[in-house]
């Protein structure tokens, strides 16, 4: 798996279908989106890219939270590597970068960076300033643009949709039984 840090330095992937995320903690709905992805860029002869962020969104537009991440840079890239993915893009996250609209993101970074061929997309997906850019409005915006994109469906675990945040709570409440069957691996606190 190549890793990229930035936009500057890409080169030109064949068929790039990519998916946009934090991915903090690799998690099993992650993990469902990584298989897809894979699977996508296989059907195209593409490559598979991931674009993560670092540090952590959160981290930088609500510094004073009490939000922290679930893993490690170092050990979402092990488990992301561990699902076949070609390339990962980590985008330093910065304020300014977080002013971006979503339509502004797509221009410039998945079709002018990437030159994206197909963007995958569970069902919760947002970006862009203040995550504008929802599920519906990036879908119809890729449309009107000629990028494919693909749905995925949500990973539920008894009913509910697996998710970083459901996560760090369980995390904070010390059920490592429910947060291991959520991570799909056991969890190690840093």
């Amino acid at each position: 798996m190549q890793v990229f840090h930035g936009t500057e330095q890409l080169p030109r992937f064949a068929n790039p279908v990519v998916a946009v995320g934090a991915f903090d903690g690799v998690h099993l709905g992650h993990v469902r989106i990584l298989r897809f992805l894979c699977e996508q860029a296989e059907k195209v002869n593409g490559t598979s890219v991931v674009m993560t962020f670092s540090p952590h969104p959160r981290t930088v537009l609500r510094p004073e939270s009490s939000f922290f991440t679930i893993n490690t840079m170092e050990d979402n890239l092990k488990q992301i590597e561990k699902q076949g993915v070609d390339v990962v893009l980590i985008q330093p996250f910065t304020l300014d970068f977080s002013k971006m609209s979503y339509q502004q993101f797509i221009d410039e970074v998945i079709l002018g960076k990437l030159q994206a061929h197909t963007l995958v997309m569970g069902p919760n997906h947002a970006f862009g300033h203040q995550r504008e850019g929802d599920h519906d409005s990036i879908k119809h915006y890729c449309r009107e643009h000629e990028l494919q994109v693909v749905d995925i469906p949500e990973e539920m675990w008894h009913s509910a949709g697996v998710h970083s945040a459901v996560i760090r709570e369980h995390i904070r409440q010390k059920d490592w039984e429910t947060v291991d069957a959520m991570l799909g691996y056991h969890y190690v606190d840093h």
